[in-house]
């Protein structure tokens, strides 16, 4: 933790994961209120042994009302994995990571995070 006159700041690690159920687009992550947060790395791990499957990336940032695709419709092999390292997407308070699958069960979905608390008094 740092303390100065004005600001204090606190970062935290947070690992977001799940398992996409359906082909539905599914919230991953979501910043909360008081932090800005920064997606360090991003792995999909296609956990269906003989099909390839798609993977769409996405963020909203709430403060605009809009979403943005960062990857979209990518094929995963069948037993192997897509690595984002040092993505370094950043999100502000409310903004959402989200993800959607091809094919419902194939995928799964692991975001390693630093959150930083930024509060000024």
């Amino acid at each position: 933790i740092t303390n100065t006159e004005d600001d204090v700041s606190a970062d935290r690690l947070k690992n977001a994961a799940a398992a996409l159920s359906s082909t539905n687009l599914t919230s991953i992550y979501t910043c909360p209120s008081n932090f800005t947060a920064r997606i360090r790395e991003a792995w999909v791990t296609n956990v269906d042994g003989s099909s390839a499957a798609n993977i769409t990336l996405k963020w909203t940032d709430t403060s605009a009302s809009a979403t943005y695709d960062l990857l979209s419709t990518f094929s995963v092999a069948a037993d192997n994995y897509l690595q984002l390292s040092d993505t370094n997407i950043i999100l502000e308070a409310g903004d959402i990571f989200k993800a959607q699958a091809s094919a419902a069960d194939d995928l799964t979905v692991s975001l390693f995070i630093e959150e930083e608390l930024n509060v000024t008094g």
